[in-house]
């Protein structure tokens, strides 16, 4: 994981990043009243943890309800010495919105999504083909996203497992969407102007998107910030009668901000932070070891991200 320095943090800083984690749409004044500081203080402490990148606040949109109907996970082997060269390559791909460079079976793992068959198609023939540097890929198709839980200060639900069809979205839903993946904290009368419509329709359809899990709007605290020293993706193994359960359990782990289900060399890809190597050696060898019906496990440490959009194509 590649080195970042970040502000030191004190216990008003992460009362406030463990706020923004439950509700990271609360303004100012509400968590000034919640944490019993000013709101000038309050404010001066979000900008700074939003500036310095210790915190951003996004709007996740899932990619089935806006009409992407593949998902895929690429396991790449590039030639040693063209590494940053291929993942660059990548990056410039607008399908391409997660790229991390990891050690391991691999040493680039990247996540694309595609609105149709043939686009997908063409991306693994035409383009990826064309990059060079690249000795071998295997790609994996998504075939559910169990949980995506960034939280790292405060207790998530239990496991949901994200399978929304793709949505009729009206003209209005898209803007709005738009708008908050481009600043997911803007204010429902500033919407509400920006999209001419009333600041309580805009309140309304806001609250219906994210009930039907269309959207979340999340808080992502940097882990190094909060001293988690590994990144790892882990890819498992299972009896096939025992995905889904093993897909639940292990998506419960505190440590674990992603699971899905996926087609190909692994049933589930899964990523999480730890605080020392220790921890993923446990995690791994004793948590993971004792779950019922897992047969393998394959664990690439993340040193670097290259690419990590929250922002889909509406």
């Amino acid at each position: 994981m590649s080195t970042r320095h970040f502000p030191s943090l004190d216990p008003l800083d992460i009362r406030i990043m463990g706020e923004l984690e439950s509700d990271a749409r609360q303004t100012y004044k509400d968590l000034a009243v919640k944490l019993g500081v000013s709101r000038p203080t309050i404010t001066n402490r979000v900008r700074r943890l939003l500036d310095s990148g210790v915190a951003r606040i996004i709007c996740w949109a899932d990619p089935v309800a806006l009409g992407y109907k593949f998902i895929v996970t690429l396991s790449i082997y590039a030639q040693p010495g063209r590494i940053s060269d291929v993942a660059n390559n990548l990056a410039a791909r607008e399908q391409v919105l997660h790229i991390h460079l990891c050690t391991g079976r691999f040493n680039i793992f990247a996540w694309a999504m595609f609105r149709d068959r043939e686009d997908l198609s063409n991306f693994l023939l035409n383009e990826l083909g064309s990059i060079s540097g690249v000795l071998h890929v295997e790609t994996m198709l998504t075939l559910q996203e169990v949980n995506i839980s960034p939280r790292l200060l405060t207790d998530e639900k239990e496991p949901r497992h994200l399978e929304n069809p793709a949505k009729e979205l009206d003209d209005l839903n898209l803007k709005l969407i738009k708008e908050l993946q481009m600043n997911a904290r803007q204010k429902a009368r500033h919407l509400a102007r920006k999209l001419g419509v009333y600041e309580s329709t805009i309140l309304r359809r806001i609250q219906r998107l994210v009930n039907e899990n269309v959207i979340q709007i999340i808080t992502v605290i940097h882990p190094s910030a909060l001293g988690y020293e590994v990144i790892a993706t882990i890819c498992l193994k299972c009896n096939p009668d025992k995905v889904k359960e093993i897909a639940d359990t292990v998506a419960s782990y505190r440590q674990v901000q992603y699971t899905g289900m996926c087609a190909g060399r692994y049933d589930l890809i899964t990523w999480g932070v730890f605080r020392k190597l220790s921890d993923l050696r446990h995690f791994i060898t004793v948590e993971l070891g004792s779950i019922p019906g897992l047969k393998d496990t394959e664990a690439m440490i993340n040193y670097k991200v290259v690419k990590l959009l929250s922002q889909l194509s509406t």
